[in-house]
């Protein structure tokens, strides 16, 4: 149960950090689709674990980390912007998320960016 936990987690905080980071991000479809995408996907790799009985070997570690690169390619690649351009697409132009960004991409997602947490991640933006 604990690697479900882990990976529904983890890629939560992938998609949280493409929706601060990018915060352009628009429509209403797009975000149901991938949450449950991310909790599906979950789901079926912990039931993978369980069928394969994989333990705590190497074979865990890599179908775990395999998952979470695929959501990372998968939001990196498709959450549409109001620039037409994907998250990783814009990164690979030397388009970096800056403090203002993450402050909107909070506000967006309905964390107040000044809070204890929010700011803390902020200051992990450059000015």
């Amino acid at each position: 149960m604990s690697a479900l936990l882990r990976m529904l987690v983890m890629g939560g905080l992938i998609y949280g950090g493409f929706s601060v980071a990018y915060p352009d991000w628009e429509g209403t479809v797009y975000p149901a689709m991938t949450i449950s995408l991310i909790a599906g996907g979950a789901v079926g790799v912990w039931f993978l674990h369980k069928i394969l009985d994989l333990g705590e070997g190497t074979a865990k570690i890599l179908l775990e980390l395999g998952f979470l690169v695929v959501i990372t390619l998968w939001v990196g690649y498709t959450m549409p912007q109001k620039s037409g351009k994907a998250p990783l697409t814009q990164w690979a132009e030397g388009v970096r998320p800056k403090q203002a960004d993450a402050r909107r991409g909070f506000d967006r997602l309905g964390v107040d960016p000044g809070g204890p947490i929010a700011r803390k991640v902020v200051d992990l933006f450059p000015r």
